[in-house]
C-alpha cells in the first residue's frame, strides 16, 4: 500500500524527499501547495531567513518572498490567507537539525495576517506577512469523570470507559492483539460468533485507522482485535524513541469507535513530578509512606488524563512558552508536566477532570512556582503577570 501524509504523526522526523513523496508537493520552497493531495506544507527552518516563533501555543508563521515587501495575494500567501474557505489542510513541519524535519501537525489560521518589520535576503529592512497558526485538536468529547479501575486481564487494564493494552510481540509485529473473556463488554464484542468480525474504528489525533475485532473458530473461540499496518508504524515509532513499555489506551467514544492514545511506564516518573507540588499545596510536607499511598490513589486517574492533556495543549509551557525539546533535544521530547488548575481538595466524589479546561502544561520551574505557597496557589493569570514584569 502506498504511503500517505496520513501515516504522519507529530513528532515523526522525515526528509525532504519523504515530504515531497507523502504530499505529492515540491521539494523545494517554505510554503509548498499540493493540488493532489489539496494540502499546503508549512517549512519552518530555524537555519534560514524568515524569522517563525512560537507564543502562547500560536506559531507565527512568515510568509512567502524573501527580497523586498511582501505581497498577500503572491502565490501560497493567498492560499494560506483564505485557508479556512478554500477546505486546503495546512501541515507544519520545523528543522530543528539540518536536512531533518519535524512534523508538528495540521493547522489553522485563527487570526487575520497582520505586517510586521523584517530584513531580507540582501539585509534591507522591509514588511512580510505573519500568519497566526494553532494546531488543529478536536477535543469536544474530552471529559472523563474520576476513574475506578475494574481490574486486570493478563496484559490489560480495565476502567469503566477506558481499557489500557500494554504492547507486546504481537502488537509490534503482526499488529493484532486477544481481547480476554473480561475486556470484550468494553469492545462490545461480546455476542459476536465463531467466524463472524466487527470493524471499529480507532482515531489518534487527527488521525483514523481501521480495525477489526474477528471472532477466530476453535474449540475456545478467541477474540483478535486487528488493525491496518499505519497504526502498527505509528507504535513503533513511538517505541523507539521512549523508554519503557508502550501502554495503548482505548477511549470509549461509541461501539464502533475508539480513541486512542499512546504512553509509556517511564511517564509515571513525571507523574509522580507533577503531584508532589499538589501534595504539599494541600497536606504540607509527608512521610515518604505516605506520599506513596496517596500516589497509589492518585495513578488511577492521571496517565490517561495526562495523556489527553498533552493531545489538546500541547508540550509546551503554557506560561513561559519553554519547551524541553527545542532545549535539550531528543531527550527532551515529550516531557511536560501538567498542572492541575481545580485545586486538589475538590477532586473527589462526583468531579469530573476536563484536560481541556481543568489540565494545563507547565515547565518544572513554573509549576514550582504556582505551588510554592500552600496558602496561596497562583493562577494562570497572576504566573504570567509575575512573568511579564520580570521580563
Amino acid at each position: 500500500m502506498k504511503r500517505t501524509y496520513l501515516e504522519l504523526v507529530p513528532g515523526l522526523e522525515v526528509t525532504n524527499s519523504e515530504i515531497s513523496a507523502l504530499f505529492g508537493c515540491a521539494n523545494q520552497g517554505g510554503m509548498r501547495r499540493s493540488l493532489k493531495t489539496n494540502t499546503l506544507v508549512l517549512i519552518s527552518d530555524k537555519t534560514k531567513l524568515y524569522q517563525d516563533r512560537e507564543e502562547d501555543g500560536v506559531f507565527y508563521y512568515t510568509g512567502m518572498g524573501k527580497l523586498g515587501d511582501q505581497i498577500l495575494t503572491f502565490q501560497q500567501n493567498l492560499t494560506l490567507a483564505k485557508s479556512n474557505e478554500n477546505n486546503v489542510s495546512v501541515h507544519l513541519f520545523v528543522a530543528y537539525k539540518k536536512r531533518i524535519y519535524t512534523y508538528r501537525g495540521q493547522y489553522e489560521l485563527i487570526n487575520e495576517p497582520f505586517r510586521e518589520h523584517q530584513l531580507d535576503e540582501e539585509k534591507n529592512n522591509r514588511l512580510v506577512w505573519v500568519f497566526p497558526l494553532r494546531k488543529r485538536t478536536d477535543s469536544s468529547s474530552y471529559t472523563y469523570s474520576k476513574l475506578q479501575k475494574v481490574g486486570n486481564h493478563d496484559s490489560w487494564d480495565l476502567h469503566h470507559n477506558v481499557a489500557v493494552k500494554t504492547a507486546d510481540q504481537s502488537t509490534f509485529e503482526y499488529g493484532e492483539t486477544v481481547i480476554p473473556k473480561l475486556i470484550r463488554p468494553f469492545f462490545k464484542s461480546t455476542n459476536l460468533k465463531e467466524g463472524e468480525e466487527k470493524e471499529i474504528t480507532l482515531i489518534y489525533q487527527e488521525y483514523m485507522f481501521f480495525a477489526k475485532i474477528k471472532v477466530q473458530a476453535s474449540g475456545s473461540p478467541r477474540h483478535r482485535l486487528r488493525w491496518e499496518k499505519r497504526f502498527t508504524l505509528l507504535i513503533n515509532e513511538y517505541a523507539n524513541r521512549v523508554q519503557g513499555e508502550v501502554k495503548i489506551y482505548f477511549i470509549y467514544d461509541d461501539e464502533k469507535t475508539y480513541k486512542v492514545s499512546l504512553s509509556h511506564t517511564d511517564i509515571m516518573d513525571t507523574v509522580h513530578t507533577d503531584v508532589i507540588a499538589e501534595e504539599l499545596e494541600q497536606y504540607g510536607a509527608r512521610t515518604e509512606g505516605r506520599i506513596t499511598s496517596y500516589y497509589g490513589k492518585k495513578f488511577e486517574r492521571d496517565p490517561i488524563n495526562r495523556e489527553l492533556a498533552i493531545q489538546i495543549h500541547g508540550v509546551t509551557c503554557a506560561a513561559c512558552n519553554f519547551n524541553f525539546e527545542q532545549k535539550y533535544g531528543e531527550r527532551g521530547r515529550d516531557f511536560i508536566e501538567i498542572h492541575h488548575i481545580k485545586p486538589l481538595s475538590s477532586l473527589g466524589g462526583s468531579t469530573e477532570i476536563n484536560p481541556k479546561e481543568d489540565l494545563i502544561p507547565l515547565c518544572a520551574n513554573c509549576h514550582r512556582m504556582v505551588h510554592r505557597r500552600k496558602d496561596h496557589v497562583l493562577t494562570m493569570e497572576e504566573l504570567k503577570e509575575i512573568l511579564q514584569k520580570e521580563n
